[in-house]
């Protein structure tokens, strides 16, 4: 069977990458930790985990019948105390959309303000990168006269990246902090670098159009491993229209994941 070796900063990350590119649930496959990985000390003698996944034989697959009420509990839980993320059907999921979007908006900057932000992140950015010894060139441009959208381009990209995006988060995360400080007016400034956002968007749509048919099928719930935020959100939308499954999401950060629930109300499950 196929099977594919991932390492990452602990062995759910590790486990997260190999089902992306396997486009299998942890219930598909067999896991096996080559490396735990550690943190070491004070940052020094950090270790990365390393996970070896095999897509198990469709006979091994093990039934879940008892996990379909286990999850329906769990969404009940949830919604009473106000903690899941729920995709709404595909009426309301637009007119919530054309809210958020109308929000995003709403907020009115001015281009002498938008042109000091802009100037502030670019300096900032610069800084940052001479002192991470890489070269590159900082290109931004205005998004809906309220926002800015910064890319990078040069050699070593990846190391900007990180591992699944996570240092390419955390210099958005600064740069933002760093050009909207002392602001009333909060202007949203997203990086992105080798078309990365775009390709991993990508790729998590394809898995969840890949889960999405296997819930139909087996009529079972599908657990995706734990994710950051942005790639819940990002499966949450892929399937906000989708007749044939609904998606929560469930736990506590950093270990909250994506549930993918067939919808018993659909016809074919008649």
């Amino acid at each position: 069977m196929r099977s594919v070796e991932k390492v990452g900063k602990t062995v759910n990350d590790a486990v997260t990458e190999a089902l992306i590119e396997l486009g299998a649930s942890t219930e598909e496959v067999d896991i096996e930790i080559i490396t735990k990985g550690s943190k070491g000390l004070l940052g020094f003698g950090a270790r990365d985990a390393k996970v070896r996944v095999t897509l198990k034989a469709p006979a091994e697959v093990e039934p879940q019948i008892e996990v379909i009420s286990e999850v329906k509990e769990d969404v009940k839980v949830a919604n009473a105390n106000k903690e899941t993320e729920t995709v709404a059907p595909p009426k309301s999921s637009k007119v919530k959309n054309k809210e958020k979007k109308d929000s995003e908006d709403a907020v009115v900057v001015t281009r002498d303000e938008l042109a000091h932000v802009q100037a502030l992140a670019e300096e900032f950015l610069y800084k940052l990168l001479r002192e991470m010894n890489i070269e590159a060139t900082v290109k931004s441009e205005v998004v809906n006269n309220n926002r800015l959208s910064i890319g990078f381009e040069g050699k070593s990209m990846g190391v900007v990246i990180g591992k699944r995006g996570e240092t390419l988060d955390a210099i958005q995360y600064i740069v933002n902090i760093v050009a909207n400080k002392g602001r009333t007016e909060y202007v949203k400034i997203m990086l992105d670098t080798e078309n990365y956002r775009a390709r991993r968007e990508e790729t998590l749509k394809k898995l969840a159009y890949k889960l999405s048919k296997k819930a139909q099928q087996s009529k079972k719930p599908i657990i995706l491993e734990p994710m950051n935020p942005y790639d819940r959100r990002i499966i949450h939308s892929a399937l906000q229209d989708s007749k044939i499954v609904k998606t929560h999401s469930e736990g506590k950060e950093p270990f909250r994941r994506v549930v993918i629930t067939p919808n018993y109300q659909n016809k074919s499950y008649r």
